[in-house]
This record gives structure tokens, C-alpha cells and sequence, in this order.
């Protein structure tokens, strides 16, 4: 599994099973760091230490499953680059010296991938057969649809909670809107301050916090593409916030809003909910799940218009965001927890266990 650091949703969930005490007293558990990222800028990019850190890997995982013989090999695995060729090569090794491989994917993107070309189709199809998959929503099945037709196991993801009552009730007038999460552009951050631009020509009442440590986007970008809106009298730039500081922002939050066109599932969401901060977000990956039941408000359109359509309706109705408030609430306590997640993981990795020893019986 991806490791911290560098600190993002895939990095977070990992470490959170591996330190989980229900998962390493259930199962005798070995764990490979596959993370071969510096920073979240160096996410994506090729370099030359990251073939030497994908070469060590791969060793390594060869040097653990000689050594032992595993019940199953859970990988968590990336869709594309040399992340997936590595990452790949770990499943093979595990098909070759007889280990079930479970395929956990937290980011999607398999399906373009897999869509280029026929030779694509087939290494896809061939990496992904024998396995097991555990998918973070139904909704992102069809990701993998057209080169698996295994066993798929769905599994939302969940986080500590930290807080146990909702004492939401609309909070400060004008309404502190956060964007909280790293700045790079396919999580929505330009999309959300043009959007904000609307607003202030609308005349609606609000100020802005936005939270996340610097991606693809500077803080120094940030401060002029602010300044060239207008927007400084209504913006505040934190920087990044973790841990006590990072709940503190979502407390003080009226509104959460996370424009991404990129996420899987958008686990800063389920941080929002906890506090009861109603959220608007997009319609992409499993997000609509996440916030179904009317426990968020997903925008049609990923654009600054539909946007400040939706943040104008929160705004100027402070029932509705109590109602969305409510619900977002008690639909974290009921599904996204970790104890919830822990324990769905756990069941998963016992029947895929006694699959496997039946069919080792069989043979």
C-alpha cells in the first residue's frame, strides 16, 4: 500500500488499515510501503529515483512472498504509469507463487487506460484475472467492466470520528464558505474562486477560508489569481492545516465546497459531515453516493455558474443547510466510519480467505 508522506485520501486510507488494531489482530500482517512520491507535486511526474524505488519494491515483495506463504496479497493499486507497472508486477509475483492478489482501488481511471489500445486491453484484463476487487462505490464498477468479470466487493471509505454531536444550527452570518484540500486544479480550487466572483457581483453575503498545502497550484498563483477578481476583502489563505487545527476549520465552516473533477470518492467530504457543514460537490466517481439522501447538494454542472447558483441557494436558506446539516451528520455516524470500514474490510478479507482455502481443498 501508498504510505504518508505525501498526505492525500489513498495515503490516509492505507495508513489507517495498517495501524488498524481490528485488522493486525485478526490477521498476521506484513506491509509494503509502494510509495515512491516525494511530495503531492511529485505525484504523477516520472523520474529516475522512481525507478529505483519501484525496482526496490519489487524486490522486496519477491523477498516476502518467498519467505512466506500468504493467505492473500492485498494490493491497493493505481490505474496508470509506472505506478501501475510497478504495482502490476507486485500481482503477477503473487500469482506466482500461488497468493490470492485483492485489488483495492481507491483512484479510478482504469478504463481510459485499458481503452487504448488492444495490447492495453489484454495486459489490463491479464493483471486483473484471478483476483479480487474491493471498489469504493457501485458507481465505479464500470471502471473496470470492460476487462474484469470477477468478484467485486464494495467498500466505502470511513475515518475517526471525533466529533459526536451535530451543534451546527446555520452558525455566523455571513456565511464562512472552506475549500479544504490540496491546491491543485482538478480539485476545483479556480473553478470555486471564480465562482466566488459571481457571488460578490451578485451582492450575496459571504467570506472564504481556503485551507491545503500547495500542489500544482502556488500560493503566490493563488494570492494574484485572488487579487485579480477583486477578492481579498472576502478570501482568507491559510495554508495547510492538520490534525486539532484542521477540525477547528470545519467548526467555524457554514459551508463546505469541493468542486473536483478528479476524486474516486472525496474523503474530505466525510471530514465535513462529521461536523455537520453541509456540502456541495460534484457529480463524478462515487461522491453522488456519498452524499445521497439529501445529505449534500451535487452541482450538474462542474462550472463557476452552477456553482454559484448552488452556493447562493445554501446561502440565502439557512433551513435547507440546517436540513442538509442533519443528514450529512447521521449519514457519517451510520456509514463512514472507521470502525464501520474496519470491520467491512475484515469481513471481506475472511471470505477471501475461505475461498481460498476451499479451492486449495478442491485442487
Amino acid at each position: 500500500m501508498q504510505l504518508p508522506p505525501p498526505i492525500h485520501g489513498v495515503s490516509v486510507m492505507n495508513q489507517l488499515v495498517r495501524d488498524s488494531v481490528l485488522l493486525n489482530q485478526s490477521f498476521q500482517c506484513d506491509y509494503i510501503n509502494l510509495t515512491t512520491a516525494r511530495s503531492i507535486d511529485d505525484l504523477g511526474k516520472s523520474r529516475l529515483s522512481k525507478y529505483r524505488s519501484s525496482f526496490s519494491i519489487v524486490l522486496k515483495a519477491i523477498g516476502f512472498m518467498r519467505r512466506k506463504k500468504y493467505k492473500a496479497v492485498y494490493i491497493t493499486i493505481f490505474p496508470y504509469g509506472l505506478a501501475f507497472l510497478k504495482d502490476s508486477l507486485v500481482v503477477m509475483i503473487a500469482r506466482l507463487f500461488g497468493q490470492k492478489p485483492i485489488l483495492h482501488l481507491h483512484v479510478s481511471g482504469f478504463k481510459p487506460q485499458a481503452d487504448k489500445s488492444i495490447f492495453h486491453t489484454w495486459y489490463y484484463r491479464f493483471v486483473f484475472k484471478n483476483t479480487e476487487v474491493i471498489c469504493l462505490s457501485e458507481l465505479l464498477t464500470s471502471d473496470i467492466s470492460g476487462f474484469y468479470k470477477g468478484k467485486i466487493h464494495i467498500l466505502p471509505n470511513g475515518i475517526n470520528q471525533v466529533n459526536f454531536e451535530n451543534s451546527y444550527a446555520s452558525r455566523q452570518s455571513p456565511v464562512s464558505i472552506l475549500y479544504l484540500s490540496n491546491l491543485i486544479r482538478e480539485k476545483g480550487i479556480l473553478v470555486l474562486l471564480d465562482a466566488l466572483q459571481i457571488l460578490m457581483q451578485r451582492k450575496v453575503p459571504f467570506n472564504a477560508r481556503i485551507v491545503g498545502a500547495e500542489g500544482d497550484i502556488s500560493y503566490r498563483f493563488l494570492k494574484d489569481y485572488i487579487a485579480a477578481r477583486g477578492l481579498e476583502k472576502h478570501i482568507a489563505l491559510i495554508g495547510p492545516k492538520y490534525h486539532e487545527d484542521k477540525f477547528d476549520e470545519f467548526r467555524k465552516a457554514g459551508l463546505f465546497v469541493f468542486p473536483s473533477v478528479c476524486d474516486t470518492f472525496g474523503l474530505v467530504l466525510l471530514e465535513a459531515m462529521q461536523f455537520g457543514v453541509p456540502c456541495i460537490s460534484t457529480p463524478v466517481g462515487g461522491i453522488p453516493d456519498v452524499l445521497g439522501d439529501g445529505s449534500g447538494l451535487i452541482i450538474n454542472q462542474v462550472n463557476a455558474g452552477a456553482l454559484a447558483d448552488a452556493m447562493e441557494t445554501l446561502i440565502m436558506d439557512p433551513e435547507k443547510r440546517n436540513a442538509i446539516s442533519r443528514k450529512g451528520f447521521e449519514r457519517f455516524k451510520t456509514n463512514y466510519t472507521t470502525d464501520i470500514f474496519e470491520a467491512r474490510l475484515k469481513h471481506i478479507l475472511d471470505n477471501a480467505f475461505s475461498a481460498t482455502r476451499e479451492n486449495s481443498t478442491n485442487a
